[in-house]
């Protein structure tokens, strides 16, 4: 409810990163209902393919990790290592310009506890919610915040065009 709140429709390609998922059928068939382009790392690859990973929870992660990664926009609603590095290395990958969704969790459970609310409402507060939490772009680091989650502009991402002794620029991160 909450992507579809986004303004994220049927036609958008979602990707799970989770591990074994309790009940999955009959908590993710509503989901794979929503959103019919639902993927996760056992329908992408087959059986083979993931067979060298099975048995090894850092490995089947690291797969997660690497569609995150590169994919273009990643949600995130969990605290843990996992999304804050991941966050912190798409800000550094794509030099601060990576979509990165945070929602406001206590807000979101305040609005999935409000019965009586209307879907007009409800679409406008998760939309005002998505303004807010897209954190695409530089985000100053602040200093309570982990240097996993915010590696720039505090640190090495810093670009700076030098002239070398040749008289070419170069480009170097500081």
């Amino acid at each position: 409810m909450m992507l579809r709140g986004m303004g994220f429709d049927n036609n958008t390609s979602l990707y799970v990163a989770a591990g074994k998922i309790y009940k999955a059928e009959k908590y993710m068939t509503p989901l794979k209902q929503m959103f019919p382009r639902l993927e996760s790392k056992d329908t992408l690859a087959s059986t083979e393919e993931l067979a060298p990973f099975e048995g090894h929870s850092s490995r089947l992660a690291a797969l997660d990790y690497t569609v995150c990664l590169y994919s273009e926009a990643f949600v995130t609603t969990q605290g843990g290592n996992f999304p804050h590095f991941l966050v912190g290395h798409r800000r550094y990958l794509y030099e601060g310009h990576a979509k990165t969704i945070k929602p406001d969790k206590r807000k979101l459970a305040l609005l999935f506890d409000s019965p009586d609310i209307r879907w007009n409402d409800f679409k406008s507060q998760l939309q005002d919610m998505l303004h807010h939490s897209d954190t695409k772009g530089v985000e100053l680091k602040k200093p309570s915040s982990s240097l996993y989650t915010f590696p720039m502009p505090d640190c090495m991402c810093k670009h700076a065009d030098v002239k070398s002794a040749s008289g070419n620029r170069r480009r170097l991160m500081l």
